[in-house]
């Protein structure tokens, strides 16, 4: 039976469970406190055979079918259960009701598949890492409504991750500092309020994150802020740029006005939130020590002005109660530093390449410290979720965490360049994570987890759509940020153009096909599926994925044709690209628009625009 995640143990019995409309949920009362997991369990019940339950709450059982959810400890916090499966009862029993809303999920999973005939089993299940994570960021230009962070906060839930982190720079409204978010849609305090009670209900801890010393771009392009900028430049009056809004805006540490500023911006964000954690970031703090406090540097070195102010951030969490989180990249550069850091603050370990070793794991671990791994999804400003790496890198990644012993695992999912990367691209590298997480010794072939994600997540019978995505995301090494750069002539990172003249026409005319090829095989998969609303939307983002990539190949086609005067042949002339691509615009805007508010749409349509100027250049 494949479960996400996979359950440790699973024995069978003869005989099945048959559920019909006189199916009754009762909650051992004496054991469980609420009847949230019952009320949860009747409706997805219905949700998924269309039968009405009814929920009991009684401390004993009568005669016919029944489930029984019990909790052995209501002050427990594990979530180990285990649930039997007789021919005339279900019986859910959690180490602690937070185990019980976990074997409900499992239960909920296998009568997915089985709908109203159940074989009888004995399942006996618990987690391997304690803490196990996602990480979405909502602040390069996607804010998510709130209907959307509660189905995000439901989605992890029902693969048992019980962390979710959003990702803020300047996407909250700060009553202080308006005119950081006034021309955007932050979040507001009254939403994160309601979505952490949300959580709670769903046993996942929503811990705030917000940027306080690297990735302050916003903030220090405000008139009245531009003089904490570490570089010494009047960053009100430049243009907008993503990409240095990616590289560049590290606070200056020795003014202080910018610990005054940043401990105002923690005060107001963190009541907020019920969780003890408390991630401050301070990641990729890139021009520390290069403007302002070049000599200081010099002399005393990066590594030094980095944890000095890093340690007064850590004391401010620290004054009111939370235990300080932070991504631990810049003191691995230091590694002669960590052990001034407070033991007590948790280090987030955070590495995305496929190619991944387990040297920074080994650092932390060796030095005592708090970690979690920290993997990724790769879909950052990919039109497809790059899914055979993200794949490598979150198997690693786990396996790393659970030699070297770590306290949780926070897989990732970021937004660079607007965040053209769709929600549910993302399911798949979340649900692995998730699933290798929970059990760190299941899904070892990519194949088998993809046919249950196939099946699981995205209601395929064939169990072959996980597949074809996870060939589309290999497809392309161009991506939104790479027509970015080429637009807005950039020489940085995301600037491929030569990487484009290398590579052999004939290959991206070969992917190109692979990719009709693929929109063909999806068509029909969904073709002859009966899909709700929801599932819809995750079936349009995918076929706008499939359509980004095609259009890409087309476009890198032309480029190599008509720009660089290689020999070939362009699948689509100008016309056709030009329509394809205002095409994909359009619908991108359609599909954002039902997950999340207007936020930076307009970055990505002002991206396309560009896209389609140049095409009229090149002729």
């Amino acid at each position: 039976m494949r479960l996400l995640p996979q359950v440790k143990k699973i024995e069978y019995d003869t005989g099945t469970f048959k559920i019909n409309s006189d199916l009754s949920i009762r909650i051992d009362f004496t054991d469980l406190q609420n009847n949230n997991a019952a009320l949860y369990l009747s409706e997805k019940i219905r949700e998924c055979i269309s039968l009405h339950s009814h929920v009991n709450v009684s401390g004993h059982v009568t005669s016919g079918k029944h489930v029984v959810l019990s909790a052995e400890k209501n002050d427990s916090d594990s979530g180990a259960y285990s649930i039997t499966c007789s021919p005339d009862s279900i019986r859910v029993n959690g180490a602690s009701p937070r185990g019980t809303y976990y074997g409900v999920q499992t239960l909920l999973q296998i009568i997915m598949k089985y709908k109203t005939e159940i074989p009888c089993f004995t399942i006996i299940d618990s987690p391997d890492i304690a803490h196990r994570g996602f990480y979405h960021d909502i602040t390069r230009g996607k804010v998510p409504k709130l209907d959307t962070l509660k189905l995000l906060v439901e989605k992890c839930a029902s693969y048992k991750i019980n962390e979710l982190q959003l990702y803020v720079e300047h996407a909250f409204a700060f009553k202080n500092i308006p005119e950081l978010w006034i021309d955007n849609d932050p979040i507001t305090p009254e939403e994160i309020i309601i979505l952490d009670k949300h959580c709670r209900n769903h046993y996942v801890d929503l811990i705030p994150s917000l940027a306080t010393f690297g990735h302050l771009y916003e903030l220090l392009r405000i008139k009245r802020f531009e003089h904490l900028n570490e570089l010494e430049i009047n960053a009100s009056s430049k243009p907008h740029d993503l990409w240095d809004r990616m590289a560049h805006y590290t606070i200056d540490p020795l003014n202080e006005e910018s610990l005054a500023l940043i401990t105002s911006m923690i005060e107001e964000y963190l009541p907020l939130f019920s969780s003890k954690y408390f991630n401050i970031c301070c990641d990729e703090t890139f021009d520390l020590g290069k403007g302002r406090n070049a000599g200081v540097a010099e002399n005393a070195g990066s590594g030094r002005l980095y944890v000095d102010f890093l340690k007064k951030i850590i004391t401010i969490v620290k004054k009111h109660g939370k235990t300080p989180m932070f991504w631990g990249d810049i003191v691995l550069h230091h590694p002669e530093l960590i052990q001034e850091i407070p033991h007590d603050a948790v280090f987030l370990n955070w590495a995305y390449g496929a190619d991944v070793t387990e040297e920074a794991t080994a650092t932390f671990a060796n030095a005592g410290v708090t970690q979690y791994v920290c993997p990724g999804v790769s879909g950052w400003s990919r039109f497809a979720n790059e899914i055979n790496a993200a794949t490598k890198n979150i198997r690693s990644m786990v396996q790393y965490g659970k030699k070297y012993g770590c306290h949780g695992v926070l897989n990732t999912d970021w937004g660079d360049c607007g965040h053209v990367n769709l929600l549910s691209s993302s399911f798949h590298g979340m649900i692995l994570g998730a699933s290798l997480s929970w059990n760190t010794d299941s899904y070892h072939d990519d194949s088998e987890f993809d046919s249950a994600v196939s099946i699981l997540e995205w209601h395929d019978p064939s169990c072959t759509v996980m597949s074809c995505m996870r060939e589309l995301g290999t497809l392309c090494f161009y991506h939104f940020g790479n027509f970015y750069a080429w637009v807005n002539d950039l020489t940085c990172l995301w600037n491929k153009e030569d990487i484009l003249k290398n590579t052999e026409i004939t290959l991206l005319a070969e992917n190109y096909e692979k990719v009709i090829a693929i929109e063909n095989r999806v068509s029909e998969i969904y073709t002859k599926c009966d899909l709700d609303s929801i599932n819809s939307l995750n079936v349009d983002e995918m076929r706008w994925s499939i359509d980004g990539i095609k259009w890409s190949l087309a476009m890198l086609l032309y480029k190599k044709v008509h720009e660089y005067g290689q020999s070939g042949t362009a699948p689509q002339n100008r016309q056709q690209l030009c329509a394809h691509g205002t095409n994909l615009c359009l619908e991108l805007k359609r599909i954002w628009r039902m997950r999340n508010k207007e936020s930076e749409l307009k970055n990505i349509v002002k991206t396309f625009r560009g896209i389609l100027e140049m095409l009229v250049k090149i002729g």
